[in-house]
């Protein structure tokens, strides 16, 4: 199969990926806004001398748990995750490529690995119908399954930078060659 042809049999499921991780993003982005004027409100509420809602905390506990895993494979998409470089910049191009490739490796199966670990845990929970048990009963399930859906979509990220070849860390400052 030529690589034109495979690349327009897998377009839709590329299409597909990209609207996950953008969707991801952009609820990730609507829950931030969200703590930010549920804490506001909680805040106000409280020097008026009224009693804020119970579910106000523990809707920003949630939130701050879901807003890093809905978030993280746009962040690396966007090659904004964090690295130290000085390894990197004191070798030569061609043993730089062979780490950078042996790097995004280790971050693809560290990712499934935790991915892995995470839904057999969602999965337990949702078996064994555990909760959680706060302000109002959750579904354990539902809070912890985003982290291993976080993470499956990280692997997928670092291994589409791999397929393409391209560069998954951000630019290196600029280096004598």
């Amino acid at each position: 199969m030529s690589e034109n042809l495979r690349n327009r049999a897998l377009t839709p499921i590329f299409r597909l990926h990209d609207a996950l991780v953008y969707g991801m993003a952009f609820i990730a982005a609507f829950l931030m806004a969200a703590m930010m004027v549920v804490i506001t409100l909680d805040v106000v509420l409280r020097n008026l001398g009224y009693q804020s809602s119970a579910h106000f905390f523990t809707f920003t506990e949630y939130a701050l748990l879901i807003v890093p895993c809905l978030g993280a494979p746009w962040l690396a998409r966007e090659k904004g995750h964090i690295y130290v470089e000085i390894l990197l910049n004191s070798l030569r191009p061609r043993w730089r490529a062979r780490m950078t490739l042996l790097i995004g490796l280790v971050c693809i199966a560290v990712c499934l690995t935790i991915a892995w670990f995470g839904f057999e845990v969602t999965i337990r929970d949702f078996v064994q119908n555990e909760k959680d048990v706060r302000s109002l009963d959750m579904p354990r399930w539902m809070v912890v399954g985003w982290i291993p859906v976080s993470f499956f979509m990280m692997a997928l990220e670092f291994a589409r930078f791999l397929w393409r070849r391209e560069e998954f860390l951000a630019p290196l400052s600029d280096i004598a060659t």
